[in-house]
């Protein structure tokens, strides 16, 4: 039996169950070859694997690179929401013979190794204030209002004659 396309796998796959939108089988499968390229593997003669935890790794350096600040909101937008449903979606694809997977595999191997709001909020928060050194001025003398008693605003060369 001739195994399916990516797109006919994607149709049959939403037939049984829509949760997922056609754009996060295809990207998943992008995220598999970055990991494999980012990895450098693929170039040998056995076929090329990742691990669970690689494919995530690859899965998240795509998304911020491609979404940036935006990657939870696409993501959650086509139905992935953590780190187990693109295992998932793995899953679904190995069973339908477009994606291939050995006797280690696991769907366990995707369990929740960081929350998408770790993964793709995180990196696009300011830093702590805690973290921001307070400049101190150097060699502070008194302003012009204090030598001349007066407490608002600047001397005005008139007034100051």
């Amino acid at each position: 039996m001739a195994h399916p396309t990516m797109d006919q796998a994607i149709a049959k796959l939403r037939e049984q169950n829509p949760k997922y939108a056609p754009a996060a089988y295809h990207f998943i499968r992008r995220a598999l070859d970055h990991s494999l390229r980012k990895l450098r593997r693929g170039e040998a003669d056995r076929p090329a694997h990742v691990s669970g935890k690689e494919l995530l790794e690859g899965f998240r350096d795509l998304a911020l690179e491609e979404y940036g600040p935006l990657a939870k909101t696409v993501l959650e937008d086509w139905g992935l929401t953590k780190c187990s449903e693109v295992g998932e979606v793995v899953f679904q694809l190995v069973g339908m013979g477009v994606l291939g997977k050995n006797e280690e595999d696991r769907f366990e191997d995707f369990a929740e190794l960081w929350s998408f709001a770790e993964a793709f909020e995180q990196p696009f928060r300011p830093q702590a204030a805690a973290s921001v050194k307070r400049s101190q001025p150097r060699n502070a003398s008194p302003s012009p209002s204090t030598q001349t008693g007066r407490s608002h605003g600047p001397v005005l060369p008139s007034e100051a004659d």
